[in-house]
């Protein structure tokens, strides 16, 4: 069996679905990972000096190698200069290590003057010049940042300079696991990036302040926050242990959202709008595992009290619009405004007041339309010279302009959403769907197996979605209450082809257009997080190698639980997606047979499986998932659904029975919003299904 030769040529994304005939122990020499090989292709040398970065690459010639010209073809002059400099680009995306030298390179690569001074006690001070309307000191001792202060324009209340300072500090720290001398500045960069396109935004429209109309916005929409959280307060009681927690919460998931200014490892305005799994709440911080870990804990004391969430990211997941300004023409689009205040004080309505003219039917929010919100004036730009030296032939530099800025809500994540419905959100803040725009993506391709083809580019329209598998590990409780892990084998059929789009930002002219679809990106957001989190992480299971694909399944060992086959179907459709789950009755799984070799005993194994009672009938549900991801079951036969009364002729309807089947099937809706996890509700659906059999 022969090696592969060099001239072989195989794609990487490729690589899985084939076998090499060579050894394990013989390393391709094709490597496409490293982009320095992209330059072998076609002939060219690697005889290569990049004195400007540092690297020398003499003596790795394509003739140390055994390679030559005649073997890999010759490439032209243009062609060399494209991977050149694609090789360049790619090593300039490293943003370099956490460092007095590596900050001090990576401002001189943004242009961001630098001030360098030192301290008494030996450390330095890096101070960074972001224009005229933002200023960060960074302190650095032996290597190791120390503090950050930054400081922004028309911050009156610091409540960007205080929570930016703790957002560009954590940047600057090392992530869990990750050892000082390999912390990059990537993070850094992105934040300090941020700055300096508001800083570009500004002096482009005669030094408007962009940090003002973001922080207007974060101000009204703090306002109708505290309104909205108060009253939850008064429903939940504030005795109730984490009485502040769950009302934030409830106004996060359920109405206006909960804005957050630099949030996380972001710069910025957030609008959380969902959580995944709200109702649990993390008791304690993550524990630090060396002095750098216990000064970067004390750092962020403060934020994990105030949102314990960010101590448990994995299962307290955080969908956000993060509100930022962008360049846009003003006769194209309503440019920003800096008003006093988007929302009047007395934040809500008079009952007998009309609704806003400009409500569509798209807007759904019913508790928004109670909101008073207010309609400010455009902002226009002052003149950018009063000594009379400015260019009166200069139309951008006219007096009363209105500035080519917008604002812009950017998805974290992005929601995958359908086609109708992304072009209704378009529409509804004013824009126009392009055509020419139109994708063939689906909900599996964009939001579980986005590394593979996309099944709408092969699927013709109405057809049906491949099915997709993945096996996990389901934590369950048994009669005696003790914890154990089972095995589900999961399987998801999507009947209709239903086109998707993720939507990663949209423009907005005022806030009320975000908070309006707030109820629609909740339910899009739910449902996706509820399949991803079976589906998403998981690659379909592969048929071992001397296993025919047409075999039987093959039969447990002695003592090896069976794995629970778990059947969803998706109706991603709007306005309504629907999930239908079905499980198999715990009372109707049957032992593996002792022997494989005893004949008798399979046969009447088999036969038990096809005379369940119906009450051993698999459990079927049907989830309807509304605005504000509100959970409805439409149909189910997990509890009881025979109403006394009801089958006479002319009888009068329990009344009784009808209220306790519908408070049991409510009990059926709340478990799943409170565990957020499909396998784990399964688990709880097969318990409650002995116990609703026992009774």
């Amino acid at each position: 069996m022969a090696t592969p030769t060099p001239s072989t040529n195989t794609p990487q994304k490729h690589l899985h679905n084939l076998s090499s005939p060579a050894p394990r122990s013989v390393p391709p020499l094709n490597m496409l990972d490293s982009p320095l090989n992209m330059l072998g292709e076609g002939g060219v040398g690697m005889g290569i000096s990049m004195s400007g970065m540092g690297i020398s690459m003499s003596g790795m010639g394509m003739s140390s190698l055994g390679l030559t010209a005649s073997q890999l073809g010759r490439a032209d002059e243009d062609e060399r200069r494209r991977r050149l400099e694609t090789i360049i680009a790619m090593i300039n995306k490293k943003k370099g290590r956490v460092s007095e030298e590596g900050i001090m390179a990576l401002c001189k690569q943004d242009q961001v003057q630098l001030e360098r001074s030192a301290n008494a006690d030996g450390s330095i001070v890096l101070t960074l010049v972001i224009g005229a309307n933002a200023i960060c000191d960074i302190t650095i001792l032996l290597d190791q940042v120390t503090s950050v202060k930054l400081e922004v324009a028309d911050d009156d209340d610091d409540v960007y300079k205080t929570s930016g300072s703790r957002i560009l500090r954590r940047s600057l720290a090392s992530p869990p696991g990750v050892r000082r001398i390999n912390t990059t500045l990537d993070r850094f960069a992105l934040n300090l990036d941020k700055l300096l396109n508001m800083e570009r935004l500004s002096e482009a429209n005669a030094g408007i302040g962009c940090y003002k109309a973001i922080l207007s916005i974060h101000r009204s929409l703090m306002k109708l926050f505290e309104h909205e959280k108060k009253l939850a307060l008064e429903l939940i009681g504030e005795n109730t242990p984490n009485a502040r927690h769950k009302a934030e919460r409830e106004v996060l998931c359920k109405k206006s959202g909960r804005p957050r200014m630099n949030a996380g490892y972001c710069l910025g305005l957030s609008l959380e709008y969902w959580m995944d799994r709200r109702h649990l709440i993390s008791k304690k911080g993550p524990q630090p595992t060396s002095a750098q870990g216990k000064e970067k804990d004390d750092v962020d004391s403060k934020a994990l009290e105030d949102y314990p969430e960010e101590a448990d990211p994995g299962n307290n997941k955080i969908y956000s619009l993060t509100i930022e300004c962008e360049s846009s023409p003003s006769s194209m689009y309503t440019p920003i405004r800096i008003p006093d205040s988007w929302i009047a004080d007395d934040i809500e309505k008079a009952p007998d007041a009309p609704p806003d003219a400009d409500m569509s039917s798209l807007i759904l929010n019913t508790s928004q339309s109670k909101i008073a919100w207010l309609e400010p004036k455009p902002t226009y730009l002052e003149s950018p010279s009063q000594a009379g030296d400015h260019d009166a032939m200069n139309i951008d530099d006219a007096p009363g302009r209105l500035p080519n800025i917008r604002f812009v809500a950017k998805f974290n994540p992005p929601i995958i959403v359908p086609l109708t419905l992304y072009v209704a959100i378009i529409q509804s803040v004013g824009l126009t769907y392009d055509q020419q725009d139109l994708r063939a993506t689906t909900f599996v391709g964009l939001a579980l197996r986005p590394e593979e083809t996309d099944p709408g580019m092969s699927v013709t329209a109405g057809g049906h979605t491949p099915e997709v598998r993945s096996t996990t590990s389901v934590l369950a409780v048994d009669k005696e209450g003790k914890e154990t892990h089972t095995k589900h084998a999961n399987t998801l059929y999507i009947p209709k082809l239903e086109y998707a789009r993720a939507v990663e930002s949209i423009p907005f002219q005022h806030p009320r257009q975000l908070i309006a679809l707030l109820p629609l990106f909740r339910q899009y957001a739910f449902i996706t997080s509820l399949v991803q989190d079976v589906f998403g992480a998981h690659a379909p299971p592969k048929q071992p190698p001397h296993q025919p694909p047409l075999s039987p399944p093959t039969t447990p060992k002695r003592g090896e639980t069976p794995e629970v086959q778990v059947d969803l179907t998706l109706a991603y459709t709007h306005p309504s997606p629907k999930l239908a789950i079905l499980v198999p009755h715990p009372l109707s799984s049957c032992s593996s047979p002792a022997s494989s070799a005893d004949p008798s005993a399979l046969i009447n194994e088999l036969l038990s499986m096809h005379s369940l009672t119906p009450s051993h009938s698999p459990l079927n549900l049907v989830v309807d998932i509304g605005h504000n991801a509100e959970i409805s079951i439409s149909d189910q036969n997990v509890v009881d659904s025979e109403v006394v009364g009801k089958t006479s002729e002319g009888a009068d309807v329990d009344m009784d029975g009808l209220a306790k089947l519908r408070e049991k099937v409510k009990r059926l809706e709340r478990a799943l919003d409170t565990c957020g996890d499909l396998g784990v509700w399964a688990e709880w659906l097969r318990r409650e299904a002995v116990k609703e059999q026992e009774t």
